[in-house]
């Protein structure tokens, strides 16, 4: 495994936490689920808008190719807006831990899934006995941390 990819994908699982409190903290002090969603946006793209300089922003080429994206592939934006209105209304109930093993678990097992048919892109990779099993015991392993 590279270990660039592998980095950022600790961080990603590190934000992930980071998020689901920051946005919490932000409902309960403005008490307004929408205007905290959009306010989490509004700050996601000024960061998106400082990025550009150095990432560029080919917006006249990728116009032009929107015509061949398929059209599973527009539903991050909607799963994107889900989890964060999951994160402002329910993770302050549940607590962080059991809000993130519960999101852990049904995002390993929609992974095995993906990746077992192939689906949104994916490469096909089977859902043998041993990858079942290591989704069983991540499963097992987060659920012991939210638990006891």
């Amino acid at each position: 495994m590279q270990w660039l990819p592998a980095f950022f994908a600790i961080l990603a699982g590190i934000s992930n936490p980071l998020q689901s409190g920051s946005n919490s903290a932000l409902l309960k002090t403005i008490q307004a689920p929408i205007v905290a969603a959009f306010i989490v946006y509004a700050i996601g793209a000024a960061c998106l808008l400082a990025a550009m300089p150095f990432l560029g922003f080919p917006l006249k080429t990728s116009i032009s190719k929107l015509a061949d994206v398929p059209w599973w592939a527009y539903i991050g934006g909607l799963c994107n807006v889900l989890f964060l209105m999951c994160t402002l209304l329910i993770t302050k109930k549940l607590g962080s831990a059991t809000f993130t093993t519960i999101v852990v678990i049904s995002a390993v097992i929609t992974s095995v899934l993906l990746d077992h048919f192939g689906l949104l892109g994916f490469e096909v990779r089977p859902a043998t006995w041993l990858r079942i099993g290591g989704a069983a015991l991540a499963a097992i392993g987060v659920v012991m941390i939210a638990v006891f």
